[in-house]
């Protein structure tokens, strides 16, 4: 079940990184999601989002998704989750790491 507070958070880290002229992932979308509300997006409440920003789409490259003005693709799949899932929790595990026992 879609929560459209995701929706909307997911739309707002889109938003953000355009207004800072920053590079928007899928890994930071999901850094952005879980530091707010301590879950993962879902992959449709993702491709809701991007529904909701036309300008916005998927490139996938070796580093993962990237969201951009030019693109590929205007919706994720169940691959580019599993891929960005996998990254997070690195990244996760190695900021845990990074303080401390």
């Amino acid at each position: 079940m879609n929560s459209p507070h995701i929706v909307n958070l997911a739309i707002e880290y889109l938003d953000e990184c355009v207004a800072k002229h920053e590079s928007a992932t899928l890994v930071g979308m999901h850094w952005y999601i879980d530091s707010r509300e301590k879950t993962l997006p879902l992959l449709e409440e993702l491709n809701e989002a991007l529904k909701q920003r036309p300008t916005v789409l998927v490139q996938r490259g070796p580093k993962g998704v990237v969201f951009e003005s030019t693109g590929t693709e205007r919706s994720l799949t169940h691959e580019d989750m599993k891929l960005a899932d996998r990254q997070y929790r690195k990244e996760f595990a190695a900021a845990l790491k990074r303080l401390g026992p």
